[in-house]
């Protein structure tokens, strides 16, 4: 293997084991799905979802080493009260509300000084604009939006100056001013996009050029746009869309080295690949209608990627 390439798959492996699932990723041991009645110091990681609950025990507030907290599912629980009991906590570094019907979110969320992974999903008539003023001067590095029906993000989003990964998963984004906000991010690391009903990306997406992972997979996209070029990206998954040709632009995106296009309907690979010098060292065509001699040419073509699939299901 090219030694060049066998660069990219070892960055690419180190990129998805230290990157991949930042989410509610930690390395603490057990997690608990209830408070324990002594050994409170062990308890690092607590999962109280989907428990029908509507408070907690003050015992909560005992938690002094709790790392992990996940309250996701349980719609009835008094929110304002709960984080009051927990925000003696100091060290606690993940939060899940998910599905919790909330509307706007508490002001004791400020009092979690180290607070790191914040996930919101679910919760489609929370005052958005309301919590990322509150959140604002958190040290959040993960934040998770996934489907609560955004359609354009407000402008106070900027604000999130540590954000790294940020899901904006199942939503409804629209518009080339929710591109612009996001490229004032400077830390954005992964951006997901993935299921947003998208058709056409603006050429705004451009200015997100600090994004490294970029998920814009299960869309209606048919095309990317040349303005993709001056990203710095290293991943893109742009599965399940409906392009027809493998996009030139990703011949032009000098960093970028992944490409997934696996489960669109993709029958050829224009010229732009023989004749130009690109970055790219792995593609996922899996599932694409690529005729067996488009699929010679391409083995060709991309002879000595450390990765390259054609695999029909």
């Amino acid at each position: 293997m090219n030694k060049k390439y066998l660069l990219y798959a070892l960055l690419y492996i180190s990129a998805v084991l230290s990157n991949s699932c930042t989410t509610y990723t930690n390395f603490y041991s057990k997690t608990y799905t209830n408070i324990p009645k002594d050994n409170l110091s062990k308890v690092h990681r607590l999962d109280l979802s989907n428990q029908n609950l509507d408070d907690l025990p003050q015992s909560i507030s005992m938690l002094k080493n709790l790392r992990m907290l996940n309250l996701r599912g349980n719609p009835n629980l008094n929110l304002e009260q709960t984080l009051q009991k927990v925000s003696s906590n100091k060290g606690l570094q993940i939060l899940i509300l998910d599905s919790l019907n909330i509307s706007k979110l508490p002001q004791s969320i400020k009092k979690f000084t180290n607070l790191k992974q914040l996930s919101v999903a679910q919760n489609p008539d929370i005052d958005l604009n309301h919590m990322l003023n509150l959140i604002s001067e958190l040290p959040i590095e993960f934040l998770n939006l996934k489907g609560n029906r955004i359609k354009t993000l407000p402008e106070n989003i900027t604000n999130l100056k540590s954000i790294k990964d940020l899901n904006l998963s199942y939503n409804n984004l629209i518009g080339n001013k929710n591109y612009e906000l996001l490229s004032v991010l400077p830390h954005l690391y992964s951006l997901w996009l993935d299921h947003n009903e998208i058709e056409t990306l603006p050429g705004t997406i451009g200015k997100v050029d600090q994004v490294r992972f970029l998920y814009i997979d299960h869309n209606n996209l048919q095309e990317l746009p040349e303005e993709m070029s001056d990203m710095r990206t290293w991943v893109i998954h742009a599965g399940y869309n409906r392009l027809t040709e493998l996009p030139t632009v990703l011949a032009k995106m000098k960093s970028l080295f992944m490409v997934h296009v696996n489960n669109n309907v993709i029958n050829s690979i224009p010229e732009v690949y023989t004749t130009e010098k690109y970055s790219l060292a792995g593609l996922i065509l899996d599932n694409n209608p690529i005729t067996e001699t488009e699929k010679s040419r391409a083995l060709k073509l991309f002879k000595g990627f450390f990765l390259l699939s054609f695999e029909q299901k």
